[in-house]
Protein backbone atom coordinates (compact mmCIF):
# COMPACT_ATOMS: atom_id res chain seq x y z
CA UNK A 1 0.00 0.00 0.00
CA UNK A 2 1.55 3.65 -0.81
CA UNK A 3 0.28 6.13 1.35
CA UNK A 4 2.80 8.68 0.65
CA UNK A 5 4.94 9.84 -1.58
CA UNK A 6 7.03 12.96 -2.26
CA UNK A 7 6.96 14.99 -5.45
CA UNK A 8 8.72 18.09 -6.18
CA UNK A 9 9.06 18.60 -2.41
CA UNK A 10 5.89 18.60 -1.26
CA UNK A 11 4.12 15.60 0.68
CA UNK A 12 1.36 13.81 -1.30
CA UNK A 13 -1.19 11.37 0.77
CA UNK A 14 -2.99 9.28 -1.36
CA UNK A 15 -6.62 9.48 -1.07
CA UNK A 16 -6.86 6.03 0.23
CA UNK A 17 -4.83 7.01 3.21
CA UNK A 18 -7.45 9.31 4.54
CA UNK A 19 -9.87 6.34 4.38
CA UNK A 20 -7.72 4.14 6.91
CA UNK A 21 -9.27 4.74 10.49
CA UNK A 22 -5.65 5.82 12.10
CA UNK A 23 -4.97 8.81 9.13
CA UNK A 24 -8.93 9.17 9.52
CA UNK A 25 -8.84 9.94 12.92
CA UNK A 26 -5.82 12.70 12.52
CA UNK A 27 -8.12 14.38 9.79
CA UNK A 28 -11.22 14.22 12.12
CA UNK A 29 -9.65 15.99 15.31
CA UNK A 30 -8.30 18.71 12.91
CA UNK A 31 -11.36 21.14 12.95
CA UNK A 32 -9.63 23.88 11.29
CA UNK A 33 -10.82 24.63 7.58
CA UNK A 34 -7.68 24.21 6.04
CA UNK A 35 -6.34 21.22 7.81
CA UNK A 36 -2.97 22.28 8.33
CA UNK A 37 -2.24 20.39 11.50
CA UNK A 38 -3.32 17.31 9.70
CA UNK A 39 -1.32 17.48 7.08
CA UNK A 40 1.59 18.70 9.21
CA UNK A 41 0.96 15.26 11.23
CA UNK A 42 1.01 12.84 8.35
CA UNK A 43 4.34 15.17 7.26
CA UNK A 44 5.68 14.05 10.59
CA UNK A 45 4.65 10.81 10.05
CA UNK A 46 6.39 10.22 6.79
CA UNK A 47 9.44 11.87 7.89
CA UNK A 48 9.88 10.01 11.39
CA UNK A 49 9.00 6.46 9.54
CA UNK A 50 9.65 6.49 6.24
CA UNK A 51 13.22 4.70 5.15
CA UNK A 52 13.44 7.75 2.16
CA UNK A 53 13.38 10.48 4.55
CA UNK A 54 16.37 12.12 5.88
CA UNK A 55 15.87 12.01 8.97
CA UNK A 56 15.66 8.07 9.10
CA UNK A 57 19.37 8.07 9.89
CA UNK A 58 18.87 9.55 13.38
CA UNK A 59 18.87 6.67 14.98
CA UNK A 60 18.16 8.28 18.31
CA UNK A 61 13.96 8.62 18.27
CA UNK A 62 14.17 11.46 20.15
CA UNK A 63 16.21 13.68 18.79
CA UNK A 64 14.90 12.52 15.55
CA UNK A 65 11.30 13.43 16.57
CA UNK A 66 12.62 17.23 17.71
CA UNK A 67 14.05 18.07 14.70
CA UNK A 68 11.33 16.92 12.97
CA UNK A 69 8.91 19.31 14.54
CA UNK A 70 10.97 22.25 14.56
CA UNK A 71 11.82 21.51 10.94
CA UNK A 72 8.21 20.71 9.81
CA UNK A 73 6.42 24.03 12.03
CA UNK A 74 4.71 21.98 14.29
CA UNK A 75 4.09 23.62 18.04
CA UNK A 76 7.09 22.79 19.70
CA UNK A 77 4.95 21.86 22.36
CA UNK A 78 3.70 18.97 20.08
CA UNK A 79 3.58 15.67 21.24
CA UNK A 80 2.90 11.74 19.73
CA UNK A 81 -0.54 11.11 21.74
CA UNK A 82 -2.56 8.38 21.13
CA UNK A 83 -3.63 8.97 17.84
CA UNK A 84 -0.36 9.58 16.50
CA UNK A 85 1.11 6.55 18.03
CA UNK A 86 -1.49 4.33 16.48
CA UNK A 87 -1.30 6.22 13.07
CA UNK A 88 2.67 5.93 13.34
CA UNK A 89 2.29 1.86 14.03
CA UNK A 90 0.02 1.53 11.23
CA UNK A 91 2.38 3.06 8.52
CA UNK A 92 5.55 1.48 9.93
CA UNK A 93 3.86 -2.05 9.60
CA UNK A 94 2.24 -0.97 6.25
CA UNK A 95 5.13 0.35 4.57
CA UNK A 96 8.10 -1.38 5.83
CA UNK A 97 9.40 -5.10 4.17
CA UNK A 98 12.20 -7.26 5.42
CA UNK A 99 14.28 -5.89 3.83
CA UNK A 100 13.73 -2.28 4.96
CA UNK A 101 13.72 -3.17 8.59
CA UNK A 102 17.49 -4.85 7.54
CA UNK A 103 18.45 -1.75 6.16
CA UNK A 104 17.42 0.24 9.53
CA UNK A 105 18.70 -2.91 11.84
CA UNK A 106 22.21 -1.95 10.21
CA UNK A 107 22.14 1.81 10.50
CA UNK A 108 21.53 1.17 14.20
CA UNK A 109 24.01 -0.74 14.47
CA UNK A 110 26.54 1.76 12.38
CA UNK A 111 25.27 4.32 14.88
CA UNK A 112 26.54 2.14 17.80
CA UNK A 113 29.55 1.54 15.99
CA UNK A 114 30.05 5.39 15.33
CA UNK A 115 29.16 5.94 19.11
CA UNK A 116 31.93 3.24 20.33
CA UNK A 117 34.37 4.79 18.25
CA UNK A 118 33.58 8.67 19.69
CA UNK A 119 34.93 7.01 23.16
CA UNK A 120 38.36 5.81 22.40
CA UNK A 121 39.83 7.91 25.36
CA UNK A 122 37.31 6.50 27.68
CA UNK A 123 37.52 2.78 25.90
CA UNK A 124 41.46 2.91 26.10
CA UNK A 125 41.24 4.12 30.08
CA UNK A 126 39.23 1.12 30.84
CA UNK A 127 41.26 -1.06 33.29
CA UNK A 128 40.15 -5.28 34.27
CA UNK A 129 39.98 -5.52 37.86
CA UNK A 130 44.00 -6.68 37.73
CA UNK A 131 45.15 -3.24 35.63
CA UNK A 132 45.29 -4.95 32.01
CA UNK A 133 43.57 -2.91 29.59
CA UNK A 134 40.23 -3.94 28.60
CA UNK A 135 40.50 -2.50 25.03
CA UNK A 136 43.90 -2.26 22.86
CA UNK A 137 45.29 0.07 20.40
CA UNK A 138 45.24 -2.67 17.75
CA UNK A 139 41.52 -3.25 18.68
CA UNK A 140 40.48 0.05 17.54
CA UNK A 141 42.95 0.15 14.23
CA UNK A 142 40.97 -2.85 13.42
CA UNK A 143 37.46 -1.70 13.95
CA UNK A 144 38.65 1.66 11.86
CA UNK A 145 39.52 -0.41 9.10
CA UNK A 146 36.33 -1.81 8.82
CA UNK A 147 34.30 1.58 8.79
CA UNK A 148 35.05 1.65 4.79
CA UNK A 149 33.17 -1.70 4.43
CA UNK A 150 29.94 -0.97 6.23
CA UNK A 151 30.09 2.26 4.67
CA UNK A 152 29.55 0.52 1.45
CA UNK A 153 27.53 -1.98 2.64
CA UNK A 154 25.05 0.12 3.80
CA UNK A 155 24.75 2.27 0.62
CA UNK A 156 24.48 -0.94 -1.55
CA UNK A 157 21.52 -2.06 1.26
CA UNK A 158 19.92 1.57 0.72
CA UNK A 159 19.94 1.24 -3.22
CA UNK A 160 18.26 -2.53 -2.24
CA UNK A 161 16.13 -0.59 -0.59
CA UNK A 162 15.11 1.54 -2.67
CA UNK A 163 15.13 -0.84 -5.88
CA UNK A 164 12.61 -2.77 -3.59
CA UNK A 165 9.68 0.15 -3.26
CA UNK A 166 10.38 1.34 -6.83
CA UNK A 167 9.08 -2.68 -7.79
CA UNK A 168 6.38 -2.94 -5.45
CA UNK A 169 4.87 0.88 -6.73
CA UNK A 170 5.41 -0.60 -10.06
CA UNK A 171 3.10 -3.71 -9.37
CA UNK A 172 0.73 -1.23 -7.15
CA UNK A 173 0.21 0.90 -10.19
CA UNK A 174 -0.50 -1.83 -12.76
CA UNK A 175 -2.57 -3.76 -10.39
CA UNK A 176 -4.68 -0.22 -9.70
CA UNK A 177 -8.39 0.23 -10.57
CA UNK A 178 -9.29 3.80 -11.47
CA UNK A 179 -11.78 5.84 -9.75
CA UNK A 180 -14.65 7.51 -11.41
CA UNK A 181 -14.03 9.92 -13.83
CA UNK A 182 -9.89 9.50 -12.84
CA UNK A 183 -9.56 8.26 -16.89
CA UNK A 184 -11.54 10.96 -17.92
CA UNK A 185 -15.02 11.10 -19.59
CA UNK A 186 -16.06 9.57 -23.42
CA UNK A 187 -18.64 11.67 -24.98
CA UNK A 188 -18.65 8.79 -27.69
Amino acid sequence: MKLFTMVDFSLQVSEEAWGVLPFKAILKRDKSRTKDTAFKEMLFIYYYCDIRSDYVDMTNNEVRKNEIIKDIGLDPEWKIDNVMSEAILYYEKMSISPIAKLYKSSLKSADDISEYLLKTEDILSERTSNGGTVTTLPMIVAANKGIPDIMRNLKAAYKEVLSEQKEMDGRNKGSRTLNAFEDGLSYE
